[in-house]
């Protein structure tokens, strides 16, 4: 039997801000969201091992495909920190923990940090639909669609 795994702590941003009005950019949402979430942990940065990011379309939204990098900008402590990227779509973030967890049960790790975000209100709607059908079998699904997303 595996050894339990615990959330230690967490943090959640505001849906309703427009972090592009504000002239802000993900990695400011990604430095807000990994703060919060080690102080209300209660944790030393340094004490995380190994960091997982959940995130569907940052490379086409936010033009950043190396987001787990992020983690040694907020905290030079953890400029070496193992990382990883996980992209599912929707359950992107899920992934993310679920990795995590499978770290800490394989005794890899004891402290994991799993971020997810995604930076989605930076372009038109019709820029964020056709960013967003990207989860779509290209050239074979949504072809003649409009707005194949949502």
């Amino acid at each position: 039997m595996h050894a339990p795994v615990y959330i230690l702590g967490g943090s959640q941003t505001d849906f309703a801000r427009n972090w592009a009005r504000e002239d802000l950019e993900i990695y400011d949402l990604f430095a807000e969201s990994l703060q919060d979430a080690v102080q209300h942990a209660a944790i030393e940065p340094a004490q995380i091992e190994v960091g997982h990011v959940g995130n569907f379309v940052g490379d086409l939204f936010a033009h950043q495909g190396l987001i787990g990098g992020f983690f040694g900008q907020v905290y030079p402590e953890l400029g070496n920190l193992p990382t990883a990227r996980h992209e599912a779509a929707c359950a992107s973030g899920s992934m993310a923990v679920l990795a995590a967890m499978r770290d800490i049960e394989a005794g890899h790790y004891d402290v994991a940090c799993v971020v997810g975000l995604e930076l989605m209100r930076n372009v038109d709607g019709r820029t964020g639909a056709e960013y967003l059908g990207a989860a779509a079998w290209q050239g074979h699904e949504a072809v003649s669609c409009e707005f194949p997303w949502p």
